[in-house]
């Protein structure tokens, strides 16, 4: 073989993979490493960053050139062909490539860009005025500092002022381009839109309420609120081992402080182990903004709570932005990018929480599918929130709609990163148990984020009709009136937790976690080996234990028996699901059934 540069060699010549490696290159010929260009600005060409859809927003004239921006550059990954043809064989039972997955060190060795592509955007940046230019351990990154008259030089866009829905934030009015002699390695350079920002899928914090307000609802029983280790019993952990082998994360932004202290209190007042955690940032300075407090400290307790605890359990922020004005917070797909990434290049995790999201119709969808594609070969499975506003996520003329609301009821569409073809996508439903906890059904909760996307092709692994992918995946309890969860929340006057104590939430972000805690159960149950669980709940879907949801909507799509867009294929036995992988050759080993 010749030498593929960047150590690609001698990855391909030692361990377990080599076999399964040289198979795929056979298939699709000699790795490439990729050329390194110097760039030369007397062409342009074209990235995948487009001017937003700015038109509900209000434009407050041209940024000044002398206004800071950070920016991410995202490169573009090598051998994409093999790289494709790789994830299809991890999940193909026969192949000899099944389930072996890659450490972070190969899948930076054979897919990433290399090391000198990179620095010829770190050289750019710097020629063009740029500081604090850093390259992400895996190379998919470059970051970096500057000003508003840098970037329109660099990319030749233009940056302006506007205010949308009580926000204000930055948007480039014309589309970026890059010198065309990087046009081989950049795919994207994202922090010059902080209008259109991630939000999260739950109640916020102001109107969260005291876990003792639970009262009926009309026309049912008494609304069943559940500590999070009752999900467990609801479905039915039952003799699943614990995820105590398994390391999870969080991902977000902002401060996570007060989330690692909730879930410290949650467990010591729960009598449950503690679970060691840690908090990761992608910035050196620490935040103040602790206006996510309600939804990461969910999260955590969630998915302590249903997988009987888990080895780890990290949180991931980039700091986030905070809006004195309007008491807002939110990320954009700049800092989220490098969350993700570094979740990745970490390695850490096996299953990873996301629940906030951005729909497809407001931001730029695939943002973050290149470190998602890396992440799957790794092993690991990210999940996602669907979103709480159904089928119809889109603004209303200027106005975002509130979780548990309809949008524009004329626009169908998604969020991302829900909508990835390498992400598990977590819709909601309204839970009915007994009072002793055990199952009974699921209806769709009519804010059940779903449909199909505009742009995200549909994945191998989803048979569709649709010419795009289409969500959700899975679906468990959000409903925050009929079947709340009971959280743990220290008093915070910045977050708005008017005193400390036990508080009901949910949404579709406390779906994502109850699904990433089972996940986990059965990742621990067999030896982290089953990797991005989307590929073998497709493929053995008509036998997995699901419980399949046939009543209720979204507000478009109904949930019908088998896989819906309101519900995708619902929720499931913890403990079926871990008899039938250890009795189903295929689903965890090499072997066809």
């Amino acid at each position: 073989m010749k030498n593929a540069g960047n150590g690609v060699s001698r990855v391909l010549t030692r361990g377990r993979l080599a076999g399964a490696l040289a198979l795929l290159i056979g298939m699709q010929g000699v790795l490439a490493s990729g050329p390194a260009y110097s760039a030369d600005a007397t062409t342009w060409s074209a990235t995948r960053t487009f001017a937003p859809y700015t038109a509900n927003a209000k434009f407050n004239g041209y940024a000044a050139d002398q206004e800071p921006v950070s920016i991410t550059v995202t490169l573009k990954l090598r051998n994409q062909d093999v790289l494709d043809s790789y994830i299809n064989e991890l999940f193909r039972p026969g192949s000899p490539s099944y389930h072996q997955f890659l450490s972070s060190q190969d899948s930076t060795a054979l897919f990433a860009p290399t090391q000198q592509q990179a620095q010829a955007v770190a050289d750019y940046l710097s020629q063009q005025g740029f500081t604090n230019i850093q390259i992400a351990s895996n190379r998919l990154l470059v970051t970096a500092d500057g000003t508003v008259g840098s970037a329109r030089n660099a990319f030749r866009t233009s940056i302006g002022h506007f205010s949308r829905n009580g926000h204000d934030g930055i948007a480039n009015t014309t589309d970026v381009q890059i010198p065309s002699a990087l046009s081989a390695q950049v795919d994207q350079v994202l922090g010059f839109n902080t209008l259109h920002q991630a939000r999260v899928f739950s109640l916020p914090s102001s109107q969260i309420k005291p876990a003792y307000t639970v009262v009926s609802v009309t026309g049912n029983s008494a609304a069943h609120a559940y500590y999070p280790q009752e999900f467990a019993t609801v479905y039915h952990a039952g003799t699943t081992t614990a995820a105590t082998s398994t390391t999870v994360a969080i991902l977000g932004w902002g401060s996570m402080t007060n989330a690692q202290t909730d879930l410290s209190k949650f467990e010591s007042g729960q009598g449950l182990t503690a679970v060691p955690t840690a908090i990761e940032s992608t910035v050196t300075k620490s935040s103040t903004d602790d206006s996510g407090q309600g939804e990461w400290g969910m999260d955590a307790q969630a998915i302590v709570g249903i997988s009987g605890g888990v080895q780890k359990l990290i949180f991931y922020t980039d700091g986030g932005t905070y809006s004195s004005r309007t008491g807002s917070s939110g990320a954009s797909n700049s800092g989220l990018l490098t969350v993700i990434n570094k979740a990745v290049s970490d390695n850490t995790a096996r299953v990873i929480n996301m629940s906030w999201g951005l729909p497809e119709c407001d931001g730029a969808p695939g943002f973050a599918d290149s470190a998602f594609q890396l992440g799957v070969t790794q092993g690991q499975t990210f999940s996602a929130a669907t979103g709480d506003n159904g089928s119809y996520p889109c603004p209303n003329g200027s106005t975002a709609p509130q979780n548990g609301s309809y949008g524009s009821t004329s626009t169908l569409s998604v969020n991302y990163p829900a909508s990835s073809p390498y992400v598990v996508a977590a819709g909601g439903t309204t839970l009915n148990t007994t009072s002793a906890d055990a199952y009974t059904s699921e209806a769709s909760w009519p804010y059940s984020g779903g449909g199909v996307s505009s742009s995200e092709a549909t994945p191998s692994w989803q048979s569709s009709s649709y010419a795009h992918r289409s969500v959700p995946d899975v679906a468990f309890d959000a409903d925050w009136t009929n079947s709340p969860i009971i959280v743990y929340f220290t008093a915070s006057s910045t977050s708005g937790i008017p005193q400390s104590g036990y508080y009901t939430n949910g949404g579709t972000s406390l779906a994502s976690p109850l699904f990433v805690g089972a996940w986990a159960r059965l990742e621990s149950a067999n030896g982290n080996g089953l990797g991005f669980a989307a590929p073998a709940l497709y493929a053995y879907s008509s036998q997995f234990p699901f419980h399949d949801v046939t009543t209720g909507n979204n507000g478009y799509y109904s949930a019908t028996a088998g896989r819906d867009n309101a519900t995708g294929w619902g929720s499931f036995d913890i403990q079926s699901a871990a008899a039938f992988i250890s009795a189903t050759p295929g689903f965890n080993t090499a072997t066809h059934p």
